[in-house]
């Protein structure tokens, strides 16, 4: 029994069965996996007979969907009929077997090649290069480019763009019977220079102009800025805390859950937290999302070459760094199995399991079903390692002739077996089934949330209005938010009970009472 698994609080479902964990697989739509009904059913039988208990099936790669109930055209790929509704049938066929699906999408980059795509609905061709004003919405360097080591990305910091992602997202809660949503690429994307601090991306214009709005400022501010770099986080998290909150309230119970950056050497303690590249780099602050409660679930990217001892290191100091902030949720630790030999993956996964004082993780996750071990630990890909410059999301490229196979899944049963040259024999890390650790807050919800949008009788909405919410009695601390670009606002981990809102603004305010009621999302429309 595992040490992992022992801290989560809950019985095992059999007695033949694991004591509960996270045993997820990322399942990526570059390669075979759902894109037909042959593709589905192998990989539930995969799963299946590795003892994996959850699926982050990739549904959303740039712009596209493996969905027919899409705001977005489907993907265009020889190996895919549009016509294929990838979830519906990855549901149908996991639920039957007890797993869990989660519908990971990638959220800012929609386009990468050098032809644009096909389809003329696509984001990239509505609102892309060759587009002007506010119908550009492409994020940007300071002279203007738009094209980055990833590709072409959306910027957050632009109204139009935020809500366009905010629709995909929720869209799919609204149609489909899911677990779970997977963010990847939630931030800015990487540039090709490294600052010290800082990054030369989010140069929208439109976006520019409403930092400037909030800050007074006239100036064009440089990539490391202080005060532009607090701005841009404060737009992925704007976005991320509106598509908690809107998926909750339609379906309370849903998981949230973020593919996170944790590149280079890792954080020791909370401020250095702030300094380090998922903050610095692309301005994903995912640790105060934790903290907020605006995740159920991390799955930071630990994708790390084990034979190389300072990354190893960096790997062993942020899964400790992260199971030490967890802040109450649930943290499933991402594992490059790609990048090692099989028994390397393997020790990775027991350092995982082991404690750290009364910390834990909850679980891990595998990138990919498509590629899961190298063909020979030397010939390891080099990027999407921790530490690794050129590091980016959850989809590398696959190595040639890599296939998914069934043998290559039964190494999570059975093991590595002794080699001839004397080698120990490595047993494999999932003998038995195991189910999901619980999820409290979800299912025995204690607190609730708050959901609200300010609107201006003109159609123009309130960008970087403070709102204040206060809890009616003694005692009672005020929380404080501020609206985004679009005028929405929210409030996560409230005490049930009765509250008044107050919008400010230019000296005047208004207030609002209403009740905020446990496991439930309370939303407030407010019209100036």
């Amino acid at each position: 029994m595992s040490a992992l698994a022992q801290t989560s609080g809950r019985a095992p479902a059999s007695p033949s069965a694991a004591p509960p964990e996270i045993r997820a697989l990322w399942v990526d739509a570059f390669h075979a996996g759902i894109r037909s009904p042959e593709e589905v059913a192998r990989l539930v039988a995969d799963a299946k007979r590795a003892h994996f208990n959850m699926l982050f099936v990739q549904v959303r790669r740039r712009g596209d969907a493996l969905y027919t109930q899409s705001v977005e055209p489907p993907l265009d790929d020889p190996a895919y009929d549009p016509k294929f509704d990838a979830l519906a049938h990855v549901i149908q066929a996991a639920k039957r077997e007890g797993i869990e699906v989660h519908a990971w999408l990638n959220a800012m980059p929609i386009w990468r090649d050098a032809q644009p795509p096909r389809d003329p609905r696509h984001v990239f061709n509505l609102h892309g290069p060759s587009k002007t004003g506010e119908d550009n919405w492409l994020t940007a360097s300071p002279q203007g480019e738009t094209k980055f080591p990833v590709g072409y990305f959306l910027d957050p910091g632009h109204p139009a763009a935020a809500a366009y992602t905010v629709e995909v997202f929720v869209n799919i809660v609204r149609r489909y019977a899911v677990d779970g949503i997977h963010f990847d690429y939630i931030r800015y994307p990487e540039t090709d220079g490294l600052l010290p601090r800082g990054a030369a991306v989010g140069y929208n214009p439109v976006s520019l102009a409403r930092f400037g709005r909030a800050t007074g400022r006239t100036d064009t501010p440089a990539p490391d800025d202080p005060q532009w770099s607090a701005w841009r986080r404060q737009q992925v998290t704007q976005l991320v805390r509106r598509v908690y909150l809107e998926v909750k309230a339609l379906r309370p119970g849903i998981k949230v859950s973020a593919a996170l950056i944790p590149w280079g050497k890792n954080a020791s303690n909370e401020r250095d937290f702030e300094d380090a590249a998922p903050v610095q780099r692309v301005f994903q602050e995912w640790h105060a999302w934790l903290r907020e409660g605006l995740l159920d679930l991390a799955v930071p990217m630990n994708y790390a070459r084990d034979h190389d001892a300072r990354v190893r290191a960096w790997f062993d100091g942020w899964i400790e760094w992260e199971k030490r902030h967890k802040h109450g949720r649930q943290l499933a630790v991402g594992i490059g199995a790609y990048l090692n030999a099989p028994q390397n993956t393997l020790a990775q996964i027991q350092r995982v399991r082991r404690r750290a004082g009364r910390h834990h993780a909850d679980g891990v996750s595998f990138f990919s079903y498509a590629n899961l071990f190298p063909a020979t630990p030397s010939s390891a890909p080099a990027a999407n390692a921790t530490g690794a410059n050129a590091g980016t999301g959850a989809t590398p490229p696959a190595p040639p002739n890599r296939a998914p196979g069934r043998d290559r899944m039964a190494f999570f049963v059975a093991g590595v077996p002794a080699e001839s040259g004397g080698e120990p024999n490595h047993p494999g890390a999932f003998h038995n089934p195991a189910p999901i650790p619980r999820m409290d807050w979800l299912d025995q919800p204690s607190r609730g949330w708050l959901a609200g949008k300010v609107q201006f009788d003109s159609g123009d909405p309130p960008d970087g209005w403070v709102v204040r919410l206060r809890r009616r009695g003694w005692f009672s601390r005020t929380h404080r938010t501020i609206t985004d670009g679009n005028g929405f606002f929210g409030f996560t981990e409230l005490k049930p009970g009765r509250y008044t809102v107050r919008l400010h603004r230019a000296g005047a305010h208004k207030d609002i009472r209403l009740a905020v009621v446990a496991g439930r999302v309370t939303t407030v429309d407010l019209e100036q």
